[in-house]
């Protein structure tokens, strides 16, 4: 349980932060403005921006405060690496949270690689999430070694670092009505549900979202990403090792729509 009359305390300043850093250049997401400021900190919680005193204050003038970076779509089994040794890689770069699909250990283990990712996550100092593959297997022609059916996947719900459905890759099926891939969107009907529709326009594009699918990570032409965005889908730009899309989509971003893009990795060898 919070103290937060301590933290009410600290946030005035009548009482010392645990830690506070000194001069720095605050980048505030919120008014999109650079804060020259002391940044205090009180159980682990940002209290306050101003002038702190603290029990241990570090001088970062002239640097920069900006929130970690959450990367919104990854595979980590494309980097071969397991979750300590990726932390250990991307944390001291500026990236804190990791929402993963993992659906290529999916297709092979299925839920126990799931079950695995879980567990090799679990309390590392950067916050691994994962989402539900949609797609074990990507294809009826794969035989990778396991089938994830919508009843498999309920077993997930339960986990509180699934957050909702990893990407449907199967678009013909969403638009052509299939049970078996509508049951899977039905289960995660609360939850976000993540697209994959490269190429996908027109009535086709308005029956994939008419599923419910929020976001796609897929786009390859600003014609593409301009169409997509404007029907309602959150836009993820990937820049990552097999597909490079930032050049060609970066003028989608402008100050009006810039809340419903992010970048994305996807996959990184």
């Amino acid at each position: 349980m919070a103290d937060v009359a301590g933290l009410i305390q600290a946030a005035r300043g009548k009482s010392p932060a645990d830690l506070v850093l000194k001069g720095g250049r605050v980048v505030n997401v919120f008014s999109g403005e650079l804060e020259e400021a002391d940044l205090a900190v009180k159980d682990g919680v940002i209290v306050g921006l101003g002038h702190y005193q603290g029990r241990e204050e570090w001088d970062v003038s002239g640097k920069y405060l900006c929130p970690g970076l959450i990367e919104p779509h990854f595979h980590i089994e494309s980097s071969r690496l397991c979750p300590a040794e990726l932390t250990r890689a991307v944390l001291p770069r500026g990236t804190t949270c990791i929402v993963a699909d993992p659906h290529e250990i999916a297709n092979v283990l299925g839920l126990k690689g799931i079950r695995y990712m879980l567990d090799a996550s679990q309390g590392l100092p950067l916050d691994f999430f994962f989402t539900a593959p949609s797609c074990v297997p990507a294809t009826h022609l794969e035989t990778a070694g396991a089938e994830l059916t919508a009843q498999d996947l309920r077993a997930l719900l339960d986990e509180p670092r699934v957050l909702g459905l990893a990407e449907m890759m199967n678009f013909p099926g969403v638009i052509n009505g299939r049970p078996s891939v509508l049951d899977k969107l039905e289960l995660f009907a609360a939850r976000p549900r993540d697209g994959h529709a490269p190429g996908l326009s027109g009535p086709d594009l308005n029956a994939y979202l008419t599923a419910g699918i929020g976001s796609d990570h897929e786009c390859s032409t600003l014609t593409e990403a301009t169409e997509k965005l404007a029907r309602g889908m959150r836009i993820f730009i990937r820049e990552g090792s097999t597909a490079r899309n930032l050049s060609d989509l970066l003028p989608l971003v402008k100050s009006d729509n810039m809340r419903r893009v992010s970048f994305c990795t996807d996959d990184r060898l």
